[in-house]
């Protein structure tokens, strides 16, 4: 029943933050995201310790997206400025998101290194042209140049989430 809620808590927040950066409400999806996370923490998590790679995933996370929009080939609605690039809020509250899966509903990636990377290397790509044909990014290049960016990028950072993951001790639960 917990995996369920942590997928379910990850879904609805994703879809709010894709829905409010659509509709120019773009501190719906990370207050959405809050509202997630504080129930996770309440009904999932036994040591918020788990906060920490919460928090190194919200710094990496936005970095990652802000080096991505920073090619060109993607961009973002909802950013802080328009003179500004880096990954708006809404990126972030995903990355946190994503992050508190890692122990819960995403456990079962835990040591398959390959089966992380396939994983991100096929549903990060999905992801984002989900989040292109909804408005709240968009592509400046074509879809096989951005996909294989995100690809690489997604096939390296699932995989960096569970060694840091390791690192913090947070896998051995």
């Amino acid at each position: 029943m917990k995996t369920i809620v942590n997928v379910l808590g990850f879904k609805i927040s994703w879809w709010a933050c894709v829905l409010g950066a659509t509709s120019g409400s773009e501190y719906l999806g990370p207050i959405a995201m809050a509202i997630f996370l504080a129930l996770h923490f309440n009904f999932n998590v036994s040591n918020n310790s788990e906060i920490k790679l919460i928090l190194i995933f919200a710094v990496l996370g936005t970095m990652i997206d802000t080096l991505m929009a920073s090619t060109k080939l993607i961009g973002y609605v909802g950013l802080y400025s328009d003179d500004i690039i880096i990954a708006p809020l809404w990126i972030t509250a995903m990355w946190c998101g994503f992050a508190a899966m890692v122990n819960h509903s995403l456990a079962w990636f835990k040591d398959k290194w390959s089966s992380s990377f396939l994983f991100g290397f096929i549903g990060g790509p999905l992801a984002y042209i989900g989040g292109e044909k909804i408005g709240a990014i968009y592509f400046n290049s074509g879809l096989t140049e951005v996909s294989v960016m995100l690809a690489v990028v997604w096939g390296g950072s699932i995989p960096m989430m569970f060694w840091v993951n390791d690192r913090l001790g947070l896998g051995n639960k």
